[in-house]
This record gives structure tokens, C-alpha cells and sequence, in this order.
């Protein structure tokens, strides 16, 4: 029979597995501590917080720090079938800041209004990475509409999935990742081992709009894959992407982009692209020239169709970076095809 000192250990025993037990936390709009519940440290590995149906506004900065694990995330996502809508009233804040998360899902979201619509940093000493952001609705905002780009910043293993985007302002880009070579020498920021894929963009040239890329992968990011995203009407590339920096090479595929104010995808080195089908391109359907601190080289273009009034241009450098190799590409220089 167990002696004494037993029978206090099996209740400490499972007194640790249930404070140890993932929890769900269910918020309504009118709910006026669900802000703090986003903001606050109270969640642990293998939360899932469920948003009930309406509009969820306020004023004051909304900031997530959750940060889940490998095997336990953090989940924040919209009830089934609920049209839930994270709406900042003004610009003066993006609408949800991620700073510093970790293993965390976002889903099955509308988002709308604010400067960003989501912003992506690190917190003190963590850095952002394994985040996934996946069937969001996000739509007339001030400015970009998903951005990872702060100076000197490092993003591993994001997840952006089955996302709609469009009527961006400001740059106006669907997906700004990374951030711009430094003149001066110093580290710029830059994403690796990402995906984005299966989103639809477009609409991004509206008034205010004053550059208004689809997707832009900034100098140094690598081994990203860029797929299946149906992207048109924007005003700079659909896609563009710079250099790796001599890692290994983003790839571009499966894509269908049209109507652009500028080329249909812009790489400047480092790149694989491949079965992309593009159209009506202002600029040239696949364009590569150098650009910041990435020289033209490395190239695969290969198994493209594209139907625009200049199908691929290189613009060669007085020395290249590496092969371009360009191969088995269906390519016309009919008329663009009226809209």
C-alpha cells in the first residue's frame, strides 16, 4: 500500500497537468476586456482564442506578443462560418501589430482600416518567426497591407496562405518583406524559409496609392517560395523580388498575374521562375536589371507563358553575378487584350 508521502504526490500530480491543459477563450465585441486579452501575457502554448461574429474596434494600439511552440501554437481565429472584422477606426496605428510572436495562427479574420494592416516585428530580444497568417480578408487601409520590414530584422518561416487583399494606400503593397539595402553598410532586414501562397491581389493603384506592389521580397531574403497567387491590377510588379545575397534562391511559380502598371515580375538575381502565366503587363513580363546591392545573375527562367507587348528583357550589367538561363518559355508580342 502507498504510504503516507504518496498520497500528497498524485494530487500535486494532477493539479500540474491541468494548469499545464491548452484552453480555449471565446470573445464577443461587446466583451470589453477581449483588447487586453489580445495584448496581455496570458496565454500559453496551445491557446486558441475564438472571435464570435461583428466588429471589433477600438482606439488604442493593438499589439499581440503571444508566443506558442513547435507542437503547441497559439491560435486566434474567427468562429466557423462568423464574419468577424478587426476594423482600426482611424490611421493613426496599424490595425494589429505582431511583435515578437512565435508558432502563432491567425485566421479567418476581416481586417480593415489603420496604416498597415498587419505589422510584423521583433519584442526586446525575440524575434518574429513561425507564423502563419492564413484566410484573412484585408481591404481599404491607409497604407501596406501585411508588412515584415523593419530595418535590421531577421523573419524565419512565415506562412501566408489563402489571404484576399485588396484597396492597399500608401505604398500600397500586398506583401512588403524585408527592408531596403542600407547606404551605409548596415544590416537591412530580411525574410528566409517563407511561403506565400494561394493569395488573390489586387486593386492596388488607387489614388493615394503610390507604389503598390503584389508581393516584395527586399535584398538578402532567401529560400522563399512564392506560389500559386493570383495577383492583377496593381501599379508597380506584381511580383519582385532582389537577391539572396549568395543563399539559396527564391523561388517564383505557378503564378497568374495580369494587369500591371509596371512588369509582370521583376527579379534582379538569385531566382527560379517557373510556369507562371502572365498577361497585359505595362512593362515587360519578366524584367531583371541590378537594383540596390543585387547584380543580374543566377536566373533560371523557364516553362513561362506570357502574353505581353515585351515578354523578357535583361538589362545586362557590365558583369554578371552568375548564369541567367532562359528556356522553353511561351512567348507572344500581340496587342495587350482589352479590359
Amino acid at each position: 500500500a502507498p504510504g503516507p508521502t504518496m498520497k500528497f504526490i498524485l494530487p500535486l500530480l494532477a493539479l500540474t497537468v491541468t494548469s499545464l491543459a491548452a484552453k480555449t477563450i471565446t470573445l464577443t465585441p461587446d466583451n470589453e476586456e477581449w483588447l487586453a486579452v489580445f495584448n496581455g501575457p496570458s496565454l500559453q502554448p496551445g491557446d486558441e482564442i475564438v472571435l464570435t461574429e461583428g466588429t471589433y474596434s477600438a482606439p488604442r494600439r493593438l499589439q499581440i506578443t503571444q508566443r506558442g511552440t513547435a507542437d503547441k501554437p497559439i491560435t486566434i481565429r474567427g468562429a466557423e462560418g462568423a464574419k468577424v472584422i478587426i476594423k482600426r477606426p482611424d490611421a493613426k496605428q496599424n490595425t494589429l501589430n505582431l511583435a515578437g510572436c512565435q508558432h502563432l495562427i491567425v485566421r479567418d479574420l476581416e481586417i480593415t482600416g489603420g496604416d498597415a494592416a498587419i505589422r510584423i516585428g521583433k519584442e526586446r530580444d525575440h524575434l518574429p518567426k513561425f507564423i502563419t497568417l492564413e484566410n484573412l480578408h484585408i481591404h481599404h487601409i491607409g497604407g501596406v497591407a501585411i508588412t515584415a520590414n523593419y530595418p535590421g530584422e531577421v523573419y524565419e518561416s512565415l506562412t501566408f496562405r489563402h489571404n484576399h487583399i485588396h484597396h492597399t494606400g500608401g505604398h500600397g503593397e500586398a506583401f512588403y518583406l524585408g527592408s531596403n539595402s542600407n547606404p551605409d553598410g548596415s544590416t537591412n532586414g530580411y525574410i528566409f524559409n517563407s511561403l506565400i501562397s494561394n493569395n488573390y491581389i489586387h486593386d492596388l493603384k488607387g489614388g493615394t496609392v503610390s507604389q503598390g506592389d503584389g508581393i516584395e521580397l527586399k535584398d538578402g531574403s532567401y529560400n522563399n517560395i512564392v506560389c500559386d497567387n493570383v495577383i492583377h491590377d496593381t501599379n508597380y510588379p506584381g511580383i519582385i523580388v532582389y537577391d539572396t545575397d549568395g543563399k539559396a534562391p527564391n523561388i517564383i511559380e505557378r503564378n497568374v498575374i495580369w494587369n500591371t502598371g509596371d512588369h509582370g515580375i521583376q527579379a534582379a538575381a538569385d531566382a527560379i521562375i517557373r510556369n507562371n502565366i502572365i498577361f497585359n503587363t505595362k512593362g515587360d513580363g519578366i524584367h531583371s536589371r541590378n537594383h540596390q546591392s543585387a547584380l543580374v545573375g543566377n536566373l533560371t527562367i523557364v516553362h513561362n507563358t506570357i502574353l505581353s507587348e515585351s515578354s523578357i528583357r535583361i538589362l545586362a550589367p557590365e558583369t554578371f553575378s552568375g548564369k541567367v538561363i532562359i528556356a522553353n518559355n511561351a512567348l507572344t508580342s500581340e496587342p495587350r487584350i482589352p479590359t
